[in-house]
């Protein structure tokens, strides 16, 4: 089995994508190969037929896309801890999947795509830069420059999370599964690229966050980061 990443300066990994996947793996008792690219080395996915991470390769089976390889993990691996416990949760989960696409990581976007461009190999920088210039009509410096109002959206866009965190232990109910990790995949994009802090002490979301990042032996805990 092995997973193919992006991994930026330091061996980094910034992806929200790939750290959703690398917590279903560790919730399902896998432990994959490692495969890091940057972005200048894309053509090593070619054989996905796409070019985005992560992409699974578990014996002759390539499955591509955090959700897609979530619910080949359900499949493939059913005797492992379940991701979404059954059918019309697995239904739910697909939905709070896209409202992390969506949302979530919409509203981390401008958090960490200065310190994304910051931690990115020198060579890549220019093509980094020209595509976040296509995305948004802004350069990397402005977007830096909007980090105030950046990180009020964020903050207003975890208050459905952080009212259910006061009401139970976990995204998903008493223990964490795929919903937590969907959220947590975002969280460890701004752990690995933002040096400030988005969250305060006493916030519900960051006593959640302390314990997910010391799920699976400190998965989150121990990669390379800046909080």
């Amino acid at each position: 089995m092995k997973l193919y990443e992006l991994s930026l300066s330091e061996g980094r990994t910034v992806s929200p994508f790939v750290w959703r996947t690398r917590f279903c793996l560790a919730h399902k008792g896998l432990d994959p190969e490692r495969v890091p690219i940057s972005y200048h080395d894309k053509d090593q996915l070619a054989f996905s037929r796409q070019e985005r991470v992560p992409v699974l390769v578990d014996g002759d089976k390539v499955v591509a896309d955090s959700w897609k390889i979530a619910c080949y993990l359900e499949e493939a691996y059913p005797d492992a801890p379940s991701l979404f416990g059954n059918d019309i949760a697995c239904g739910m989960g697909l939905a709070f999947n896209r409202w992390c696409d969506h949302v979530l990581l919409g509203s981390l976007f401008l958090v960490c795509t200065p310190g994304t461009y910051d931690v990115t190999q020198e060579e890549d920088k220019p093509y980094f830069a020209q595509s976040r210039f296509e995305w948004t009509g802004k350069t990397i410096d402005e977007i830096r420059a909007m980090e105030t109002h950046a990180l009020d959206t964020h903050n207003k866009a975890l208050e459905p999370l952080r009212q259910t965190l006061m009401e139970q232990p976990f995204i998903s109910g008493a223990n964490p599964a795929f919903s937590d990790y969907c959220v947590m995949g975002g969280l460890m994009w701004a752990k690995t690229t933002y040096a400030g802090s988005i969250l305060d002490d006493n916030d519900p979301v960051e006593a959640w966050r302390q314990k997910m990042l010391d799920l699976f032996d400190g998965l989150g805990r121990g990669t390379p980061g800046l909080t």
